[in-house]
């Protein structure tokens, strides 16, 4: 990559540079270029661009996604997601066009469908089940039913 710094002069750019560390969930809609820590959900809407220096922790959603750092998390790309020769992504990339360069080291599954992931069926909430207790029945020899113990057949396992 040119130098960012003079990318940023051309058109509306952010840097956060390599001393930065930032935990939480980022939003930005112009290009953006991370240099630093990142920990937590990236919702973008345009250029996100993970540079070398860049290390990021995070579950990505933007239209055009880059890594020439490391990330670990998912990548959703809703036009493209590239992992440059110097990237290195554990996680699962969700777009309709992706480039592994070669050199580049990637570790998950890609989904080209095109079918906005985060739209699919998810787990239920939590909260739904908080008042629900757990039902754990244990029973002790003495108080299964004969019958039920066993049936007169033998069985054989394999080791």
């Amino acid at each position: 990559m040119s130098n960012p710094y003079e990318t940023a002069k051309d058109k509306r750019t952010s840097i956060l540079g390599p001393t930065l560390t930032f935990k939480g969930e980022l939003i930005a809609e112009e290009d953006l270029l991370i240099q630093g820590r990142i920990e937590g959900s990236i919702k973008h809407t345009s250029s996100l661009t993970i540079g070398n220096e860049g290390n990021v922790k995070a579950d990505i959603k933007a239209e055009h996604v880059t890594v020439e750092g490391k990330h670990k998390g998912d990548i959703r790309g809703s036009k493209s997601v590239a992992v440059k020769e110097s990237g290195n992504v554990a996680g699962n990339i969700f777009s309709p066009s992706v480039m592994l360069w070669e050199g580049a080291t990637f570790n998950g599954s890609i989904d080209m469908s095109g079918k906005d992931q985060s739209e699919q069926q998810r787990p239920e909430p939590a909260a739904k089940y908080e008042d629900a207790k757990p039902k754990v029945v244990i029973k002790t020899a003495q108080e299964v039913p004969k019958k039920a113990v066993g049936s007169g057949k033998k069985s054989a396992s394999v080791a």
